[in-house]
């Protein structure tokens, strides 16, 4: 292959050429492949009006229209799995105080899924410096730092008169049940509550994989604490690039709504409360 997104080269190319398995005319050949395709699409030429990557300067970066299109992703990404009895949308001249769970609710890092993983360039040996460059150069034309991200508790105290988050865990991984108390005495006191569960790129992510489709840790039994204690049947979103099982929050009726929202970005706590009060009807 002449490609390989993630660290696997950086570990054994150097091992394979001392082993004979790869020839350095290997690595030429691959290279050559690739810049074969960037010359081609007139990467290295002199910069001119007709080349797209020319056109585009820090004022096409966070503009307006580019936020909009943004949250508009969001929106006809978001797919309502379960509502039971119509639960959403909610009226907010009837919701006084939400309170919003779990570590991901008021982190901006877990709204977004990326390209991680990348190896230092003094870790490279020297058949792999120009390869990588190359693709550093890819990583930096396709993953770029958020504008102004809106957490999901920033987003839902602009619709609430009053908010009260609880993270329930120190992380997305959920081993300890240390900050259940603190999430459910939060659950007791709101008129809705909505816990944010799933994954994040400390769960899954490029050259990692997980073992099972299962919440992590003990997402599942803060989930189920805070179902015991609520005035009224929760509102459970989900965060993650990959399949989870939920098909216990698809049989309890204290669950009232399940909203899958994948990675929603820099935008996600603007959408997610459009979604919850009905300025949005997401897919189902």
């Amino acid at each position: 292959m002449d490609i390989n997104c993630g660290s696997f080269l950086v570990r054994h190319t150097k091992s394979a050429v001392e082993k004979g398995k790869v020839q350095e005319q290997d690595i030429d050949r691959a290279l050559f492949n690739l810049f074969s395709v960037q010359l081609r699409l007139g990467i290295f030429d002199k910069p001119n009006n007709n080349q797209w990557s020319t056109q585009l300067g820090p004022n096409n970066v966070c503009t307006k229209e580019h936020r909009e299109l943004a949250a508009e992703a969001v929106r006809q990404g978001a797919v309502l799995l379960k509502n039971d009895h119509s639960f959403l949308p909610l009226k907010r001249s009837e919701v006084r105080h939400v309170a919003i769970i779990g570590p991901s609710a008021n982190d901006v890092y877990a709204m977004g899924g990326d390209y991680t993983g990348f190896t230092s360039l003094p870790q490279m040996n020297i058949f792999l410096t120009y390869y990588f460059a190359y693709i550093l150069t890819l990583y930096s034309l396709y993953s770029g730092v958020a504008c102004n991200p809106t957490t999901f508790l920033k987003g839902i105290q602009a619709y609430a008169t009053q908010t009260t988050f609880a993270a329930g865990c120190k992380d997305v991984s959920c081993n300890s049940t240390e900050l259940f108390g603190e999430a459910i005495a939060a659950a007791k006191r709101a008129d809705i509550v909505v816990v944010v569960a799933g994954l994040n790129l400390t769960e899954e992510r490029e050259d990692f994989d997980r073992v099972s489709l299962l919440l992590p840790g003990k997402q599942m039994s803060l989930i189920h604490a805070v179902a015991s204690v609520a005035k009224k049947p929760l509102v459970l979103v989900l965060l993650g690039g990959g399949p989870v099982d939920v098909s216990f929050a698809k049989q309890d009726p204290r669950i009232a709504s399940i909203l899958w929202l994948g990675y929603p970005g820099e935008v996600g706590g603007q959408v997610l409360p459009e979604i919850l009060f009905g300025e949005y009807n997401p897919g189902e």
